[in-house]
């Protein structure tokens, strides 16, 4: 199965781990500076501990790709599952130099931009599906 991947900076990939570090050093902070300690420093403190729950049953949400064979395509997005789609029940590709665009019956498919891969990757998925070879497409 062939793979493109798009590299994803410093802040997108880690963007779980800061905004939870961010959190609970307000709530520690608030914990010291104030004299009682109010509701909504607890608060912080839930979404610190929340932001790292939510980046520990996620996993590598953070990652972005597209693979696909003879038999179907995987597109996964930032912060979101998989999707796959047999080429069997796609009923048009199109891949330009920004948009992946696949067209799935009446109202289904997907768009997914492709402005962070590589302009070889982008140019292997377009030789693969934008080619006359691929007339069920067309």
């Amino acid at each position: 199965m062939q793979k493109i991947e798009k590299h994803n900076g410093f802040f997108r990939r880690y963007y779980y781990s800061l905004f939870g570090s961010f959190y609970l050093i307000i709530a520690v902070a608030m914990f010291f500076i104030e004299d009682s300690s109010s509701v909504m420093s607890y608060g912080y403190f839930a979404f610190g501990i929340g932001y790292f729950v939510v980046q520990y049953f996620s996993g590598g949400s953070t990652e972005e790709y597209i693979s696909w064979d003879h038999d179907k395509i995987v597109l996964k997005q930032w912060t979101q599952k998989e999707v796959s789609f047999t080429l069997a029940e796609i009923d048009h590709i199109n891949v330009s130099d920004y948009n992946l665009t696949i067209k799935k019956g009446a109202a289904a498919g997907t768009m997914m931009e492709l402005k962070g891969f590589k302009p070889e990757d982008i140019q292997q998925l377009q030789e693969d599906f934008n080619s006359e070879v691929n007339l069920q497409f067309a």
